[in-house]
């Protein structure tokens, strides 16, 4: 079967998912990524693993997303590459993406359910670059394909050169309260911060209508940013009038196709993420890497088969703790939480003896940020 058929397939099931055809096309997907991932495949023959034995989808290996900072894991040549923020100094993860009409598949299947239910093309402002400022950025491409798809022509895009468009961000506020249809703000913690320091030194507050919602992602990566989330929601019910009811939390990464929303708006715990139908959530305990007690912490290891075209199953640095329906996050893992992902990285690799690179030692990918949310 050809990379393509196989794409097509795993779309249509995104389109609409039948669970008994999940494993089946997990597995796949597995071995097409085998065939085609030459690390991949390293790590599968040092393991004695033979694909054609692999029956369960929770055997199919994991690869660490340290291992996307390193090597380039793709199934076929790339279309688009998306790179990491996270924070200064680390080197930033690479997504070699060979197949972006099927994140847009995603997107359609996830963003407007999550965010849009009630809506019609509501005025959009998005505190997210844009593709042509952020052209390697998976967040940027989610924006881009969601102005462009679901918000109608007052949909701005406030973020510049220099970060935050305050006087843009005024204008539109004002015009979209005045007018009393609900909106949507698309935004990352640090940009919500960011536009509700603006509007705090400026002593201003606005009412969105009823029905406005909020997309927030990603944490703030580092930054020294003195707020907490509690914090941030209040400052934004106090300055927006958007309660915490209606912000709608998303969760995904660079090395991930697929995204987790919160329930928010179907009145679901504010919370927890919950996993689309071709997406499968393990917690894995941190040095030995099986499954995590019930009740417990551990590092999230996620099947995305949308992730076709690089890894199906990868072993993320956050950790997070199963609770019934989705996951919580519980915080990032230290570097002695990473010892097991670090291991199954060098096996990616190689050793150096054996013509491979160390995980540790220079890919001659831009240096950077790394890790970053989506």
């Amino acid at each position: 079967m050809s990379g393509e058929t196989l794409v097509d397939r795993i779309a249509a099931f995104v389109r609409r998912p039948r669970e008994e055809d999940f494993t089946g096309l997990a597995i796949e997907a597995f071995r097409w990524q085998y065939d085609n991932v030459e690390p991949y495949r390293r790590l599968c023959e040092r393991r004695g693993m033979d694909p054609a034995a692999v029956t369960d989808w929770r055997a199919i290996p994991t690869v660490p997303t340290l291992a996307f900072k390193s090597l380039e894991l793709a199934a076929a040549p790339a279309r688009e590459t998306f790179r990491s923020s996270g924070t200064t100094g680390e080197r930033r993860s690479t997504h070699h993406h060979p197949y972006p009409e099927l994140y847009r598949t995603v997107i359609d299947a996830t963003f407007p359910a999550a965010l849009l239910p009630g809506l019609d093309r509501p005025p959009m402002l998005s505190l997210i670059p844009s593709r042509h400022q952020a052209p390697d950025s998976s967040l940027s491409f989610l924006a881009d394909h969601v102005m462009r798809r679901y918000a109608d022509e007052k949909s701005v895009t406030a973020i510049g050169d220099r970060g935050i468009q305050a006087k843009v961000v005024r204008s539109w506020l004002a015009a979209r309260q005045r007018e009393g249809r609900p909106v949507v703000v698309l935004a990352t913690a640090l940009a919500l911060a960011g536009m509700l320091d603006a509007l705090e030194r400026l002593d201003l507050r606005f009412r969105l209508p009823a029905a406005s919602r909020l997309f927030e992602t990603g944490g703030f990566k580092g930054r020294r940013v003195e707020t907490t989330r509690p914090e941030l929601l209040a400052r934004a019910a106090d300055r927006l009038g958007l309660p915490a009811g209606q912000i709608v939390r998303e969760y995904g990464m660079t090395e991930l196709t697929s995204h987790f929303y919160t329930a928010v708006l179907a009145e679901g715990d504010p919370d927890l993420f919950v996993a689309p139908p071709w997406v499968r959530v393990r917690v894995l305990d941190p040095l030995t890497l099986e499954e995590a007690a019930p009740g417990t912490s551990g590092l999230l290891a996620v099947l995305d088969l949308a992730n076709v075209g690089s890894a199906v199953h990868l072993l993320t640095e956050d950790l997070g703790m199963r609770q019934p329906g989705g996951f919580r996050l519980t915080g990032r893992a230290a570097g002695a939480e990473l010892r097991g992902c670090s291991l199954t990285a060098e096996e990616l690799a190689g050793s150096p003896r054996e013509g491979g690179r160390g995980i540790g030692e220079p890919s001659g990918e831009p240096e950077g940020e790394g890790g970053d949310a989506v």
